[in-house]
């Protein structure tokens, strides 16, 4: 297993794996597959490459070179707000489950972002939805939800 940020190289793999995501949990996700579907893979590649100011990072787990999950780091622009960050739009493929593989992507963006004293999980409402995806957060110490 490795984990790093996605960069435009990535955008083939992650509109795959995105529109899988959509497709199985669509009220995970704020947009839907229909949405998505026909979204230019240069758009991809711009949504997932790293912001220039460090506000934005997709960070990717890969097994055997196989993109098999992801999560949205956000920096809040606002400076009340700055000394947190939110994770959004995390998913891992079903083939990939139950393996530690979005443990490993919460840890990783946790310690990317340690400065930050308070991490906020989100769901398409806003905040943290009941899913499948969201159990690898529930008994973790590491993390300390901001609502």
């Amino acid at each position: 297993m490795t984990i790093r940020p996605l960069d435009t190289a990535d955008a083939a793999a992650y509109q795959r794996l995105r529109l899988l995501a959509l497709r199985e949990s669509p009220t995970a996700f704020s947009a839907s597959y229909e949405e998505e579907v026909g979204r230019p893979l240069d758009d991809v590649a711009a949504r997932i490459a790293p912001a220039k100011d460090g506000s934005i990072c997709m960070l990717g787990v890969f097994v055997r070179d196989e993109l098999a999950g992801f999560v949205a780091i956000v920096r809040p622009q606002r400076a009340k707000l700055r000394h947190a960050v939110e994770l959004a739009g995390m998913y891992v493929a079903p083939a990939h489950r139950r393996r530690g593989l979005g443990r490993a992507l919460l840890d990783a963006a946790i310690a990317m972002r340690l400065l930050a004293r308070h991490v906020c999980l989100q769901g398409a409402s806003g905040f943290a939805a009941p899913d499948p995806a969201h159990g690898a957060h529930r008994s973790g110490e590491a993390l300390q939800p901001f609502f």
